[in-house]
């Protein structure tokens, strides 16, 4: 039987656009590691990360989902 483990987050940067980013994942003994890591890397939307640091820094901030509906409910009685 496998033993089971859990998924990991690894930091990594494109090779592109030099752009910092997280991926998380879970990978078994069988799989290289470092090899999955550096394609996932190569595998990074540049225009679709730059588009999201765009939004992120022109909103007004992170707006938590939960606290919007309690709000809205609030509001409504």
């Amino acid at each position: 039987m496998p033993k089971s483990g859990s998924a990991r987050g690894v930091r990594l940067v494109c090779p592109k656009c030099t752009a910092r980013f997280t991926v998380v994942a879970f990978i078994t003994q069988a799989i290289n590691a470092a090899e999955y890591w550096k394609q996932r890397a190569e595998e990074h939307d540049c225009d679709g990360h730059a588009k999201a640091l765009a939004a992120m820094r022109s909103s007004d901030g992170t707006k938590n989902p939960l606290k919007a509906s309690k709000a809205a409910a609030k509001g409504k009685k």
